[in-house]
């Protein structure tokens, strides 16, 4: 067997582990997700830059999560302060209520956000706390146990954890006053090996959902489970393009199937299942992969974030977030002047300080089914 870098070697435990816990959820056989996209651009319509305000009052840290709520960003950073910026990167307000006391918390690992409120979920402390945009505390919710991310919605609140006591569960659905509702996927084995991610997304009235390991999406409805996709890696052809100087050892890594990939978001555009994923590639370290899956022409498209030039962010396996309109990443402000200084419209570069807040970079998905 190949020999794998130290971090593969942690995600291959956790892999075995988490794969080994089953849905109930019967769905389609699987999708050959081995095809690259030589023309990766063909999927999108646009690309937008959005700088993010910046003042000695607003100032990040390094991006933690970016949730994108009728066309407003609330982000959150390493600080655990989250910012709220409009459509065009002005900034709105922020909530940051570190502390011991009432109302305050001490680390945030999720956020969500509905109606008028933000959500937060605090792993350490087992709480969802629920803050107005403006930053005043409003409730608080205690939890069982640790939790990894969340997704809320009107009636009820899904809960996911990697991490927990042997025989709990991976899902737990609890009302909004934290009683459990219900629960699947039992644990077999604790884990303690997962990268940033968003593994719940509430689209409409349904969430999608998956495991980090186990290469299936689920939506659920409120009621029940359904399994829309599992993808299958097992006959990856040769990737079509790589700035890499050793292309052949890149080559086989990416074809290489002993090679754990983790998923690490998923979205419903129209009909298409978007998804993104990461791969621990030895010397070449973390590249990030995404995965265009037309459900209505029954093609399925495959390929490398960062080769195609598409994004830039700073923490592979961190940075790209997808809502049902377009792939979110962002780039520190020095990083992007650097790179793209030359090819942006000088009243965009205008607004971009070297030592200001990240730019955000918004590509917009094409609508209807794939033309290849």
């Amino acid at each position: 067997m190949k020999r794998l870098s130290a971090y593969a070697a942690i995600a291959v435990f956790t892999c075995l582990f988490t794969i080994s816990c089953t849905d109930d959820a019967q769905g389609p056989t699987k999708v050959d997700a081995t095809k690259w996209d030589k023309n990766p651009e063909s999927h999108f319509t646009s690309q937008r830059i959005i700088p993010l305000e910046t003042s000695d009052d607003i100032l990040m840290g390094d991006i933690k999560s970016i949730k994108i709520y009728n066309d407003t960003y609330f982000i959150l950073d390493s600080r655990n302060v989250i910012f709220r910026f409009d459509k065009d990167g002005k900034y709105l307000s922020k909530i940051a209520r570190q502390g011991r006391g009432h109302g305050e918390y001490n680390d945030i690992r999720s956020i969500d956000v509905l109606g008028n409120e933000v959500y937060t979920l605090s792993s350490f402390e087992k709480k969802i706390r629920t803050y107005s945009f403006d930053g005043e505390f409003l409730r608080e919710i205690d939890l069982n146990e640790p939790y990894f991310d969340m997704a809320v919605e009107d009636s009820y609140i899904l809960l996911f954890s990697n991490r927990c006591n042997n025989g709990f569960k991976n899902y737990v659905k609890i009302s909004r006053n934290g009683e459990i509702l219900d629960s699947w996927d039992n644990f077999s084995q604790n884990t303690s090996f997962i990268m940033g991610g968003r593994f719940l997304n509430r689209q409409g009235s349904s969430i999608l959902y998956f495991k980090p390991f186990d290469y299936r999406i689920f939506e659920y409805d409120g009621n029940s489970s359904k399994q829309i996709a599992e993808f299958d890696f097992t006959n990856n052809e040769r990737y079509p393009q790589s700035e890499m100087e050793d292309i052949v050892a890149f080559n086989d890594m990416v074809r290489n199937t002993e090679y754990v990939r983790q998923f690490n978001s998923a979205a419903m555009v129209d009909n298409k299942l978007v998804v993104t994923y990461s791969m621990f590639l030895d010397e070449y370290g973390i590249k990030d992969f995404i995965i265009i899956n037309d459900l209505d022409a029954n093609k399925c498209y495959n390929y490398c974030l960062q080769e195609q030039g598409l994004c830039s962010t700073p923490f592979p396996g961190y940075g790209y977030y997808l809502c049902d309109k377009a792939l979110i990443t962002y780039s520190s402000a020095s990083g992007f002047i650097m790179a793209n200084g030359e090819k942006v419209d000088k009243e965009i570069l205008s607004k971009i300080s070297p030592e200001g807040n990240p730019v955000l970079m918004r590509f917009e998905f094409k609508s209807g089914t794939s033309d290849k």
